[in-house]
């Protein structure tokens, strides 16, 4: 009986956390440096500077921290909510994918919120 239970324990433990660590990115909070977008022509992508430390960098080594495609519905969102984050000086947070499918020095955006 004791065998199954560690074994259910285990299998447990393996189950709820395989999910969490797949959606392992960085993070950000704080007030934002710089964005910038390219014309379609050159590139759909828009790039995110934060003013401080990224926690939990996984491929965004270079100074621009994110990317997200600035063509898309969710990337107009994303780029309305940055823009007036920086504009007004409110903190922001910011999450990544935990890849780097636009560009290899730079993480994929997953979310930003502004917090205060």
């Amino acid at each position: 009986m004791g065998e199954i239970l560690m074994k259910f324990i285990i299998t447990s433990i393996f189950i709820f956390c395989v999910p969490i660590a797949a959606f392992a990115g960085s993070s950000y909070t704080g007030k934002i440096k710089q964005v910038v977008c390219h014309v379609a022509e050159t590139s759909p992508v828009c790039q995110v500077m934060p003013s401080g430390s990224v926690l939990n960098e996984t491929c965004g080594t270079s100074g621009w921290k994110y990317t997200f495609d600035g063509t898309t519905a969710e990337g107009k969102n994303i780029l309305s909510i940055l823009l007036a984050a920086q504009v007004s000086q409110k903190t922001i947070v910011l999450g990544g994918l935990g890849k780097c499918t636009f560009g290899s020095t730079t993480e994929d955006l997953r979310h930003a919120y502004i917090t205060e």
